[in-house]
C-alpha cells in the first residue's frame, strides 16, 4: 500500500486562508456527507488539507482515490488502512482478512467498519478526494451503506469533478447533506488580489486584478496559469488584456505558453514524467537519465509548475491532474515508441522496488506483455499459498483476456482462484484451456523440462481439486493415487494441495485412515513450502476426521491449532481462521455450550457465506437451523435447513444436500409434521416403501436412509427403521466413524423399543451412552427429544452401571438434566417441540377445533360461530396444516392426543332469514 495516498497534500507556506469556505466545511459534523463539488483547477483537494488541519475536537482520515482503486479489494484496504491510521482500533484486521480471502468479504468488513467507528471516543471524518475516478458499482454500493449506516460520530466528505455513486436525494431531504459547489469554490475578488499580490508575488494594479478576476471568473487554477505567464510578462497589461476564452480555452492555452517558457531540460523532464501517477526523484531518473532530475524536480517545485506534493519529506509527487493530461495528450503527438519506452522504463525500475502492481500497469502500457506476465506469474504462487486470492485477482483483471489466455501459468491462476471460490464448472472450462496450452508448448519445446514438469504438477493437482469440487470423490481419489508418487520433489505446495484434495476426497467417502494419513503428509508438504494456508487446511482436516471417528477432544486442538496459527501468521480475522473456526461451532454445540457455538459462529458467519467453500458454507447454515431450533425458532431452522439444501443441489454436493434434509426431515418430525416430512424426502427422490430402500447404500447418501428410517419409526413401522439403521450402522463401524455410529444407534435403540424389543432397545442404549461418554457428547441425543428420553429412562432401571457415582451414571445424570432444560417431558409423545393446544392454535382456532370434536359439519360451524363457509373452510386447513393432518378423523384423533376436549354439542341448526356474519 502506498502510504502517501492516506495523507492530505504537503501545503505550502504561502497560501490564501479561505475563512469561508472554513466555516461552511465546519458545518460538515452537521450532516453525515459533505460534498466538495467542482470542475477541475478549484483547489478542492488544497482547500480541504486546510481543513483537515483546522479540525478541532475530531480526527481526518484521508484517502486520494485513483483510476486504479476500482478494484473492490483494493478500495477497501486502502480504506480500512486510512481508518486505522488515525484510530488503531478501527479496522485492525481488515488488511490481513481481504489478503487471505477468496471473495472480498464486503459485508464483513461494513459490519466490522461500522461497529468500529460505533465506539470511537471521537468524531471521524473521512475525505474520499477525487471521488469521481469511482465508478464500480459494487464500491458506490458500499459507500451508500457506509454512509447509510454510519454513526452519529462519522462523517464523510468527498471531493469529486463530477458525478458520485452516492445516493443522495433521501439524505438531502433528511438535511444531512452539506454542499459546495464551484460556485462556492470560486476566488472572490479579494481573495484573487491577496492570490496575485502576496501568493504569486505579482507587482500588478488594481484595474488589472480586477480584470483577470473577471476573466477567470475566480478559477483558481486559471488565476494559477495565468500568474506563472505574468511572471515572464515584460508588459502584464497587454497579457490581460488579450487573456480570453473558456476554461478549456484558458487551460490550453496557459499550459502550452507556460511550457513553453520553460528551459528545454525542464519541459523534457515534465513530459517524461507526466505517464506517471505518481513519481519520486528515483523513478524520474529511471525514465530521464540524461536529466539532472534533483535540478530539474527542485525547479518544478519552486516554480509552482502544478505539482503537488505527496508527503511532508518531499519524496513522492505527483502533478495536477489538468496539467499531467496536458503534458502527456503533448507526448501523444511525439513517435509512438518514445512513450512506450517511458512505460517500459517506469515498469521496470517499479518492479525492481517492489512496487509490483504499478509496475504491471506500465509494462502493459510499454507493449511488453512478456514483462507484465513475469510479474504477475512471480506473484502469483506466493499469494496462492498464503491464501490471498484477491491481489492476485486484481492483478489478473488488468491482463487482458488474450495475454491470459497464452500464458500456462496465468490460466491456472485463474484456475486457483476459480477452485477455492467453489466455482468447478468455470475452472474445468479454464483448466482445458490451460491443459491444451501446456501440452501444446511442451510438444514445442518452449517450456524446458523443469517448466513443462512444475506447470504439469500444477495441473494435476489443480485437475484432482476440480474433480473433488464437483463431487466425484472417488475419482479424485484414484487420480491422486496414481499421481502422487510420480509428483516432483521439488514441488512441495502442488504436492501437499494435492494430498490435501486426496484427503478430503477421502473423508467424503468415510475412508478416515486414508484421509488422516495424507493430511499428515500434506501438512509436512506444506511446512517444507512455507504455505500458512496450506497448513491450516491439512489441521482443517485432521479436525473434521477426528469428529467422525468420535474423537471431539482430539478435533479441538486439530482445529484451534489451526486458527491459532491463522491469526498469527495471516492476522486476527482471516478467511484461514474462518474456515477453520466454523467447525469448532460444531463441537462446542455438541458439547451443548449453545452460547459459545453462537458467539464462535456469528463472528466468522458472514465471510464464510461470503467467501467459503461450500463444505464451510453449508455447515454455517446447518449450525444456523440447529441453534434456531435449540433457541425456539423452529420456522427459523426450516428456513436455513431449506437454504441448505438449495445450495448443496445448485452446487451438485449430494452428501450435503443428504444432510440438510436429515436435518429437516428430524426437525419436522419432531415439530409433528409427519406428512411435510414424508414430502420432504418424496422431494428427493426418496419414497419410504416395502423395497424401496432395500437397495446398496452410498456413504453420500447414508443421511437420506437415516430421514427416511426417522419418517418410518414416526408411521408406526419400527422394524423396518431397524433393518434400514443396522445396515448403515455396520458401514459406518467399519469405517470407524463413531461419531455417526453412536447417532445412528441412538435411532436404533428408540425404533426398537417402539418395535417391542427391549433386549435391542437396551443394546443400542448402551452403544450410544458408552460413545456419547467418551465424547463427552450430549445434543446428538437432546435433539432426538422426548423418544429418546424413554429410552434411556428405560435404561437406566435396568443398567446397574449408569447408576450410582459412576462416571458413566454422572454422564447420564447429565444428559437428564440437559433434556430437563430443553423442556422436553418423558412422558411426552414423539415430538421433539410439543407445544399445548391453546398455543399451536389461535383463539378462533380453538372454537373451530372444539366444535369439530362434536363431529360437526362445516355448516354447523358456520351456523354456531357466525362465520361464512369459506372462513370456516380457511380455519379448518389451517387447523389441519399445524396438527400434520390430512382430514377430519385424523385431526380429531391429533386433538385428543394434545388435550384438546370437545365443546359442548351445539344446538341444531336454525334456519336464519339472513346470512351470518362474515368473519376473518
Amino acid at each position: 500500500m502506498i502510504g502517501t495516498k492516506m495523507h492530505p497534500p504537503h501545503l505550502r507556506a504561502a497560501l490564501i486562508e479561505r475563512a469561508r469556505l472554513l466555516r461552511l466545511l465546519g458545518q460538515a459534523a452537521e450532516g453525515k456527507l459533505t460534498i466538495v463539488s467542482s470542475p477541475a483547477g478549484f483547489g478542492k483537494s488544497t482547500l480541504l488539507a486546510q481543513w483537515a488541519q483546522s479540525v478541532e475536537g475530531g480526527r481526518v482520515a484521508w484517502l486520494s482515490i485513483d483510476r486504479l482503486d476500482n478494484d473492490l479489494a483494493r478500495f477497501l484496504k486502502y480504506l480500512a488502512g486510512t481508518l486505522h491510521r488515525v484510530d488503531p482500533e478501527i479496522a485492525e484486521n481488515a488488511g490481513s482478512l481481504i489478503d487471505s480471502s477468496p471473495v472480498t468479504p464486503v459485508d464483513s468488513l461494513l459490519t466490522s467498519i461500522i461497529n468500529d467507528l460505533s465506539r470511537a471516543a471521537e468524531p471521524i471524518f473521512l475525505v474520499l478526494d477525487d471521488a469521481h475516478l469511482i465508478v464500480s458499482q459494487e464500491i458506490a454500493a458500499f459507500l451508500n451503506a457506509l454512509v447509510a449506516y454510519a454513526p452519529p460520530a462519522f462523517h464523510v466528505v468527498l471531493a469529486t469533478r463530477g458525478d458520485l455513486p452516492i445516493e443522495l436525494a433521501g439524505m438531502k431531504m433528511k438535511g444531512q447533506v452539506v454542499s459546495l459547489g464551484d460556485g462556492d469554490l470560486r476566488f472572490s475578488l479579494e481573495e484573487s488580489e491577496d492570490y496575485l499580490l502576496n501568493v504569486c508575488g505579482l507587482d500588478l494594479a488594481i484595474p488589472a486584478i480586477v480584470s483577470l478576476h473577471r476573466k477567470t471568473e475566480g478559477w483558481p487554477a486559471g488565476l494559477q496559469l495565468a500568474a506563472l505567464a505574468l511572471a515572464h510578462e515584460a508588459s502584464p497589461e497587454a497579457f490581460i488584456a488579450e487573456f480570453s476564452g473558456s476554461q478549456r480555452d484558458v487551460a490550453t492555452f496557459l499550459a502550452h505558453d507556460v511550457l513553453a517558457r520553460q528551459r528545454p531540460e525542464i519541459q523534457e523532464f515534465l513530459l517524461r514524467t507526466s505517464v506517471l501517477d505518481r513519481f519520486c526523484l528515483g523513478l524520474s531518473r529511471a525514465l530521464c537519465p540524461d536529466i539532472d532530475c534533483a535540478a530539474a524536480l527542485e525547479t518544478v517545485e519552486r516554480s509552482n509548475l502544478f505539482l503537488i506534493a505527496l508527503d511532508n519529506s518531499g519524496q513522492w509527487f505527483r502533478y495536477h491532474h489538468l496539467f499531467g493530461e496536458f503534458l502527456r495528450n503533448k507526448l501523444d503527438a511525439r513517435a509512438a515508441g518514445d512513450r512506450a519506452r517511458l512505460h517500459a522504463a517506469a515498469a521496470s525500475w517499479l518492479a525492481a522496488h517492489d512496487h509490483v502492481s504499478d509496475a504491471v500497469g506500465h509494462a502493459l502500457m510499454a507493449g511488453d506483455t512478456d514483462f507484465a506476465a513475469r510479474l504477475v506469474e512471480t506473484c502469483a504462487m506466493p499469494l496462492i499459498m498464503q491464501g490471498h486470492i484477491p491481489r492476485l485477482t486484481e492483478w489478473l483483471n488488468q491482463l487482458p483476456e488474450e495475454l491470459v489466455s497464452g500464458r500456462p501459468r496465468l490460466l491456472l491462476a485463474r484456475v486457483w482462484a476459480q477452485f477455492h471460490m467453489s466455482r468447478p464448472r468455470q475452472a474445468v472450462r479454464i483448466l482445458k484451456q490451460a491443459k491444451d496450452l501446456i501440452e501444446r508448448l511442451a510438444a514445442d519445446d518452449r517450456l524446458g523440462p523443469a517448466v513443462a514438469r512444475s506447470l504439469k504438477a500444477e495441473l494435476r493437482t489443480l485437475t484432482a481439486g476440480v474433480i473433488s469440487a464437483s463431487d466425484r470423490s472417488r475419482s479424485a481419489t484414484r487420480a491422486a493415487a496414481r499421481w502422487l508418487p510420480d509428483f516432483p520433489e521439488d514441488e512441495p505446495f502442488a504436492r501437499g494441495t494435492l494430498a490435501n484434495i486426496a484427503a478430503f476426497s477421502h473423508y467424503s467417502l468415510g475412508e478416515l485412515d486414508a484421509s488422516r494419513l495424507l493430511s499428515l503428509k500434506a501438512r509436512d508438504y506444506h511446512s517444507m513450502s512455507g504455505s500458512v494456508f496450506g497448513v491450516v487446511y491439512s489441521d482443517l482436516l485432521l479436525g473434521l476426521v477426528d469428529i467422525a471417528a468420535g474423537d471431539l477432544c482430539g478435533a479441538h486442538e486439530h482445529l484451534d491449532r489451526a486458527c491459532r496459527l491463522a491469526r498469527e501468521r495471516l492476522g486476527q480475522g482471516s478467511y484461514a481462521e474462518a474456515m477453520s473456526a466454523i467447525f469448532l461451532v460444531e463441537l462446542a454445540y455438541e458439547w451443548n455450550d449453545l452460547q459459545g457455538a453462537e458467539r464462535i459462529l456469528h463472528q466468522h458467519r458472514q465471510l464464510i457465506e461470503e467467501c467459503g467453500l461450500v463444505v464451510h458454507e453449508m455447515a454455517c447454515k446447518l449450525h444456523l437451523a440447529r441453534l434456531a431450533a435449540a433457541r425456539g425458532r423452529h420456522d427459523d431452522a426450516l428456513i436455513h435447513l431449506e437454504a441448505a439444501e438449495r445450495l448443496g443441489i445448485e452446487k451438485r454436493y449430494r452428501r450435503l444436500t443428504a444432510s440438510a434434509l436429515n436435518e429437516r426431515v428430524r426437525m419436522l418430525l419432531a415439530l409433528g409434521d409427519v406428512r411435510a416430512a414424508r414430502l420432504a424426502l418424496r422431494s428427493r427422490g426418496i419414497e419410504v416403501s416395502p423395497g424401496a430402500l432395500s437397495g446398496p447404500i452410498h456413504p453420500m447418501e447414508e443421511n437420506l436412509r437415516i430421514g427416511a428410517a426417522r419418517l418410518l419409526i414416526a408411521e408406526d413401522r419400527p422394524k423396518e427403521a431397524v433393518a434400514l439403521l443396522e445396515r448403515v450402522a455396520a458401514r459406518m463401524r467399519s469405517d470407524g466413524r463413531m461419531r455417526g455410529f453412536m447417532q445412528v444407534r441412538a435411532l436404533v435403540a428408540v425404533a426398537a423399543r417402539r418395535a417391542g424389543e427391549p433386549l435391542l432397545a437396551l443394546a443400542a442404549a448402551v452403544d450410544t451412552v458408552t460413545l456419547a461418554q467418551q465424547q463427552q457428547a450430549v445434543r446428538s441425543l437432546v435433539d432426538e427429544g422426548a423418544p429418546m428420553l424413554q429410552v434411556l429412562d428405560f435404561a437406566r432401571t435396568r443398567i446397574p452401571a449408569w447408576s450410582g457415582t459412576s462416571e458413566t451414571a454422572v454422564f447420564v445424570e447429565t444428559l437428564f438434566r440437559a433434556f430437563g432444560r430443553c423442556g422436553i417431558d418423558r412422558s411426552l409423545g414423539g415430538a421433539l417441540f410439543p407445544r399445548p393446544g391453546r398455543d399451536l392454535l389461535s383463539r378462533k382456532e380453538m372454537e373451530v377445533a372444539t366444535l369439530l370434536m362434536c363431529a360437526c359439519t362445516n355448516r354447523q360451524l358456520a351456523e354456531t360461530l357466525a362465520m361464512a363457509p369459506d372462513t370456516v373452510k380457511w380455519h379448518l386447513k389451517n387447523i389441519f396444516g399445524k396438527l400434520g393432518v390430512a382430514n377430519r378423523t385424523e385431526a380429531v384423533l391429533r386433538l385428543r392426543e394434545i388435550g384438546i376436549d370437545p365443546a359442548p354439542m351445539p344446538p341444531p341448526p336454525r334456519h336464519a332469514t339472513t346470512p351470518p356474519e362474515r368473519v376473518g
